[in-house]
């Protein structure tokens, strides 16, 4: 069918588009401390109400299940489709031209952290659904834009939401990922490893702490020691002393933790710079295992856990947040996986390792892979639309990201970044260019279209 009252529909709203969006990006909505009413702390809450709130003022029917998840909903029938976004975003990091949550606009790009991730796409979804209301246009399954605000630390969002008897979707999408679609998501281990101190060393370290998120390559870092250390020459690494104190800082170059062979790892760089220094206890436990068993890797060769598909790619490594404060020293792995990967021994062989230098798994989440065959219902339809609304007949992906899509059954990630598009997701100076940006509201609001028409 043709989508152009639909384009139209979306294009008339652009204004109120921009403005619903830009007030929501001005919300810092980086996961807190949990507060009575906000588990996810007072920005994760005010990002959840402001999309209530937008829903009620559209007039659509809204629901909030434990301040977690929301969800605005138009139509009838027993089924429902799902489209699931996020409001809760990364920190913000350093770097930035514009204020991370000024939502300005500069040469027809929006900034701000969330405009991409997942902010936009989400408002977006929720004109989506008014423009299909608006025009009348005949569904028969109800349409539910969901908005969780845990997305970027687990998901635990939408795990309280199923537990506490939220309604499951039909079939859907996520607009949190990449056109044309993605069919398949590696699995993932995400780990905290690490130990309480109880060897300091020949040397005080006083402090090592870098990283903004462990779906994040570590962007930066800084060493405290006491006292003198020799430091090598290595790109990206400065040192300098404080009184008593050497301080080494080192910078690197942030990339989605899916993808970490895009980025330059700060740690492994400032290790690099004192690989000769002889620290002893455990702090010397964590160089070497950064240095021998990571091995400045990004797709766990030396682990023991590489795997390699030609459909569904291969093993990836991600060093995100470093800690050492004297009393417990930490390191977080985002581990992903293709699909024939043996779970149990990805566990093993990384506990393994960490038993070399005397470590342990402090926490662990596994996340199974997700995996849809391109000949279901809703691989088809979202292709069709999005070949009908871009001229452009694409093969589905399959990506090490994880995102919402593995949280219900029967669902994948759809948009928002287009094929050659460039990500500046989990980057300063998040941005999206407004055209992109309607074009994407336009694809999606087709799409929700397409599955609310039961076969």
């Amino acid at each position: 069918m043709s989508y152009d009252k639909l384009n139209e529909k979306i294009m008339d709203m652009q204004d109120e588009i921009i403005k619903a969006v830009q007030g929501c990006v001005q919300i810092d909505s980086v996961k807190a401390a949990p507060e009575e009413g906000a588990p996810y702390g007072k920005g994760c809450r005010a990002a959840l109400d402001y999309a209530l709130k937008l829903g009620e003022s559209l007039g659509f029917k809204t629901g909030n299940v434990g301040n977690r998840v929301g969800y605005v909903e138009f139509g009838e029938g027993d089924e429902m489709v799902g489209v699931l976004g996020h409001l809760d975003v990364v920190p913000v990091g350093e770097g930035w031209t514009y204020p991370p949550f000024g939502a300005e606009i500069h040469d027809g790009k929006l900034y701000g952290r969330g405009v991409q991730d997942d902010k936009g796409p989400t408002i977006g979804a929720i004109y989506g659904l008014k423009a299909i209301r608006d025009l009348g246009l005949p569904i028969n399954r109800r349409i539910r834009v969901l908005f969780g605000t845990d997305e970027e630390n687990g998901s635990s969002c939408v795990r309280y939401y199923i537990e506490n008897g939220g309604e499951l979707p039909t079939l859907g999408f996520t607009p949190d990922g990449d056109y044309p679609l993605i069919f398949c998501e590696k699995g993932a281990h995400n780990m905290l490893v690490g130990k309480k101190i109880t060897d300091p060393g020949k040397i005080k370290v006083k402090s090592f702490h870098g990283g903004i998120a462990a779906n994040v390559v570590t962007p930066y870092c800084k060493l405290v020691v006491e006292g003198d250390i020799p430091v090598a020459e290595v790109e990206g690494v400065r040192v300098h002393k404080e009184g008593n104190d050497t301080i080494v800082e080192a910078d690197g170059f942030g990339a989605h933790g899916s993808t970490p062979e895009k980025g330059i790892n700060a740690a492994e760089r400032l290790f690099e710079a004192v690989k000769d220094v002889d620290f002893g206890g455990d702090f010397q436990h964590m160089i070497n295992f950064v240095r021998n068993e990571l091995n400045g890797e990004t797709n766990g060769k030396t682990l023991g856990i590489y795997y390699q598909d030609d459909e569904t790619g291969e093993t990836t490594v991600n060093l995100g947040v470093v800690n050492y404060d004297g009393e417990e020293m930490s390191l977080t792995l985002d581990i992903r996986y293709p699909k024939n990967a043996v779970v149990a021994d990805v566990s093993a062989n990384v506990e393994a390792a960490l038993k070399k230098e005397d470590m342990g798994v402090l926490r662990c989440i596994i996340t199974p892979i997700l995996y849809i065959s391109k000949e279901t219902p809703l691989i088809k339809k979202l292709c069709k639309v999005y070949a009908e609304e871009t001229g452009e007949h694409l093969e589905p992906l399959a990506i090490g990201g994880g995102t919402y899509a593995k949280a219900f059954k029967n669902m994948v990630a759809f948009g928002p970044e287009f094929p050659g598009q460039g990500s500046a997701i989990h980057q300063p100076n998040e941005f999206v260019e407004i055209d992109k940006m309607m074009k994407s509201c336009q694809i999606v609001a087709a799409a929700m279209y397409e599955l609310a028409q039961k076969d």
